[in-house]
């Protein structure tokens, strides 16, 4: 067991669970130096072939009843009403495209005008009728016809950013949730280490060793510490039932499975900037744009081209209204078929609409346009802003790393009992002070970390491959989580 896992980070030894395993997702947890491996019991360190302080924790497992992020994102598009409000635009957008192709097939109808009459026959009483129209030529139609099914792919696309917007939320909150619980254990220990120094101070300051100042540094110290991890346990609590809300599931049963959670991408600024005008809100605009488009150039046509229609009707009259007195060659049986065209020549409202369509197709073209630029500028403001945020995070990586090595210095001098050369003695004081220093540190890696992420995500989500990423999940979350609702 201790060669398999050697190698493991000094965080993997002291944070709980859930954070040890981040090494598997987007977040990993900060390496360690290969002298520290878990022994063959899983619950003491070693350096040298020398064992350390016990450790409070088990080696890393996944937690029971752990819910994966496809099974989180899966129900959060099941379960979100905006998904359902973007699917029926999309149904309502197919309905229309339907509606103007369906003007050339034939329609029929049945119907009956039966009714009682004295004197010369006013009207034509039926016993029924059968009638049928249909539309046989139009310059407009299929301009609109063409315009409904821009409309309907503007509406397939919104419904796609709607559904990564729901995905992004889902995702940041689980990410942030997984990463929130393993800082709420890591100042957890921090605390366990600071009660201990707060003892040992304490017990100095008895002895006339240490002054009444120190002791209430250190108070202070665990109490900053207290407060900081209640602030998370709210937090996390917070994250939980949002996640709650979005998915239907019960807060306390949503416990995150770090190993679920995708690699996030590479993503280079040529490649961002390039696929930034595919993004399906931008696309979705553009597609908004080129169906008023159309539907304006209907419009127009509307007012110089001829439409030709076919109408049919057959009409069985009544043999007790008296035609056969008043009409010499009466007959009871009675069709019409034939064609209507009609020429426009002068209609004022007609050049109205033509006038309104055209204004409505130029600003949606605009807005289309506005819509693009302004996701370019987002794009490029969210790139440099991850520039910054990763070298915040090599900053962090890199001062977790100076307080392990520090902790790990301290703790094999105090094992053994002899200090470095020219250097004081080792109090169990520095001791507890560099695992508080050590958590603490950890703690403000994982914020640089999700600051990352989070900013990658926003990326992925706006050249619009989130969905393939969390799809990537679902072999993984099969394993992990086997009552995961497939799509």
């Amino acid at each position: 067991m201790g060669d398999a896992l050697a190698g493991i980070v000094l965080a993997a030894s002291l944070v709980a669970a859930g954070g040890a395993q981040d090494r598997q997702t987007s977040l990993p947890n900060a390496p360690v130096p290969a002298v520290l491996a878990w022994n063959a019991s899983g619950d003491t360190l070693q350096t040298g072939g020398q064992p350390l302080a016990p450790s409070k924790v088990q080696p890393p497992a996944p937690a029971p009843g752990a819910i994966s992020l496809y099974t989180i994102v899966d129900l959060a598009l099941r379960n979100s009403k905006a998904v359902q409000v973007a699917e029926a635009e999309r149904q309502h957008a197919h309905g229309s495209m339907l509606e103007m192709r369906d003007a050339y097939i034939p329609n029929f109808s049945l119907g009956s005008g039966l009714g009682y009459s004295y004197g010369f026959p006013l009207g034509n009483p039926t016993l029924f009728n059968v009638n049928s129209t249909s539309l046989l030529f139009s310059f407009s139609q299929r301009d609109y016809i063409r315009s409904t099914e821009a409309a309907v792919k503007a509406a397939t696309l919104s419904l796609k950013n709607v559904r990564q917007q729901v995905i992004l939320d889902a995702s940041l909150n689980y990410i942030e949730l997984d990463k929130t619980l393993a800082q709420v254990a890591a100042l957890n220990q921090a605390i366990s280490a600071s009660d201990e120094m707060v003892q040992v101070v304490q017990d100095r300051l008895q002895a006339g060793l240490e002054s009444k100042a120190s002791f209430t540094q250190a108070k202070l110290t665990r109490a900053k510490i207290r407060l900081r991890e209640m602030q998370m346990e709210d937090h996390a609590e917070e994250l939980r039932q949002h996640l709650a809300n979005l998915t239907g599931l019960p807060a306390d049963a949503i416990t995150p499975e770090p190993a679920s959670i995708p690699e996030l991408p590479d993503l280079d600024f040529h490649t961002l900037m390039q696929h930034s005008g595919h993004a399906p809100l931008v696309e979705a605009a553009f597609q908004t744009a080129q169906s008023k488009q159309l539907s304006a150039i209907g419009d127009k046509n509307q007012n110089y081209r001829p439409t030709v229609g076919m109408a049919f009707q057959y009409a069985r009259f009544a043999p007790f209204n008296g035609y056969s007195l008043y009409y010499n060659h009466f007959t009871y049986n009675n069709i019409g078929v034939g064609i209507q065209a009609v020429w426009p020549l002068f209609d004022p409202i007609r050049r109205d609409k033509a006038m309104e369509s055209k204004a409505e197709a130029v600003r949606a073209q605009r807005q289309a346009e506005l819509t693009r630029i302004q996701t370019d500028e987002g794009n490029y403001s969210m790139w440099h802003n991850l520039r910054e945020l990763k070298a915040e995070q090599d900053v962090a990586q890199l001062q977790q790393e100076v307080a392990q090595d520090t902790l790990i210095s301290i703790q094999t001098q105090l094992d053994q009992g002899s200090p470095a050369a020219g250097a004081p003695p080792v109090t169990p004081q520095q001791a507890d002070e560099s695992r508080v220093e050590e958590r603490s540190s950890y703690v403000d890696l994982r914020d640089a970390q999700f600051n990352v992420t989070r900013v990658e995500l926003n990326l992925l989500n706006a050249i619009g491959g989130l969905e393939d990423w969390a799809k990537q999940g679902a072999k993984s979350s099969r394993s992990l989580s086997p009552q995961v609702i497939q799509p």
